[in-house]
């Protein structure tokens, strides 16, 4: 049965639901998808920094730490070419055996130039999985909270002005 008590009371424009006001007219609807789409993206972004950064420090807490030498580094290949470029390190694993790492991070100049020792965090069971010093540890979390903190701070107070002020 249809209740104006299930819904709230509409006072002076504003409809108040659970003790939380919403406005019920003149809404840009535009507006709050536009708001709500940079809400989103930055949360988004939040989020996966929060994992990264988490996952980085698991790694350093709970993994061996040795050092490795930086063998060799390489282009990403690409069309137009360009000079970022990656390293290769060789390392000794709990096991004895000798792993060589691609790392994933591009940068220019180069992060370690070829022959530099470095210290590195892998994990026991998988040592594929591999944190180098440097930039390697920090970069990733740090632009994607970057990004998070200034998608939110423009969609999350535009989307809850535009709904409930």
């Amino acid at each position: 049965m249809f209740s104006y008590r299930n819904f709230g009371v509409i006072k002076n424009g504003l409809h108040k639901v659970n003790n939380l006001r919403m406005k019920t007219s003149e809404i840009s609807w535009s507006w709050v998808i536009f708001s709500g789409a940079f809400a989103l993206v930055g949360l988004v972004c939040l989020g996966f920094a929060y994992y990264f950064w988490n996952k980085n420090r698991k790694l350093k807490s709970s993994g061996l730490e040795t050092t490795a030498l930086v063998i060799a580094h390489y282009k990403k290949p690409q069309i137009p070419p360009s000079t970022a470029k990656a390293v290769v390190i060789q390392f000794t694993d709990n096991r004895n055996q000798t792993r060589v790492y691609y790392s994933a991070l591009y940068t220019t100049p180069v992060q370690f130039q070829v022959g530099e020792t470095i210290r590195i965090w892998y994990q026991k069971s998988n040592p594929n999985e591999v944190l180098m010093e440097g930039k390697d540890e920090w970069l990733l979390p740090t632009v994607l909270g970057a990004f998070g903190v200034v998608f939110s701070l423009i969609g999350l107070p535009s989307l809850l002005k535009e709904l409930f002020f």
